[in-house]
C-alpha cells in the first residue's frame, strides 16, 4: 500500500489530535466501565477516579483545540458528492457533543456528590455545590451520555472503515500516521 500525495491527507497535527482523542475516549469509557467493579475505599479505586477525572479534563481541552483547530486548518477534500460531505461534517460535529458533555457532566456530578475533581495531582476547582438528588441525577446522566458516545465512536470507526473496505477511497489511510 503505498501512501498518499500530502493534499489527500491530514496533518501532523490533525493526525495526533484524532489519535489523541481515540484514546482520551477509548480508555476512560473502559475505566469508567471497570471503576464500579473496584473495592470501595480502596487507594485503587481511589486512583483510577483519579485518573479517570483527570483524563477527562484533558479530553475537553483536546476536543476545544481540536475544534479551533479544525476551524483553522482546511483539511483534505474529499471528492464525493455534496450530501457526503454535509453528513460528514453534521457526524463530526454530533461527536464534539458528548465529548464535551460527558466529561463535564461527569465533572460536576463528582462536585455534587461532594468529592475533590482530580486534575493530575491537583484538585480542580469546584463548579456546583453538594447536593447528593443533583449527584445522583448527573451520574445518570454522564453514564447515559457515554453510552451516546460510544455508541457514536462505534458508528465512526464503523463509517471508517466502510470507507477503506468498501469505497476504497483512502479516507481511513488519510487520518493514520504516515509511513514516510
Amino acid at each position: 500500500m503505498t501512501d498518499l500525495p500530502p493534499q489527500d491527507r491530514c496533518g501532523a497535527i490533525a493526525r495526533a489530535l484524532h489519535g489523541t482523542m481515540f484514546a482520551l475516549i477509548a480508555v476512560p469509557i473502559a475505566g469508567g466501565l471497570m471503576l464500579e467493579g473496584l473495592p470501595r475505599g480502596t487507594a485503587l479505586k481511589r486512583l483510577a477516579f483519579d485518573g479517570h477525572e483527570t483524563i477527562g479534563i484533558v479530553a475537553v481541552l483536546l476536543v476545544l483545540a481540536r475544534i479551533a483547530w479544525n476551524l483553522s486548518h482546511r483539511g483534505p477534500s474529499p471528492e464525493g458528492a455534496v450530501r457526503q460531505r454535509k453528513l460528514a461534517k453534521a457526524a463530526h460535529g454530533a461527536l464534539c457533543v458528548p465529548m464535551i458533555a460527558v466529561p463535564v457532566v461527569g465533572y460536576a456530578m463528582v462536585d455534587a456528590k461532594g468529592h475533590d475533581v482530580a486534575f493530575f495531582a491537583w484538585s480542580a476547582p469546584d463548579l456546583v455545590v453538594k447536593d447528593s438528588v443533583l449527584g445522583k441525577t448527573l451520574e445518570r446522566v454522564h453514564e447515559r451520555l457515554a453510552r451516546a458516545l460510544t455508541g457514536l465512536v462505534g458508528l465512526h470507526v464503523a463509517t471508517a472503515f466502510w470507507h477503506h473496505f468498501g469505497l476504497r477511497d483512502g479516507a481511513l489511510r488519510g487520518r493514520l500516521p504516515s509511513r514516510a
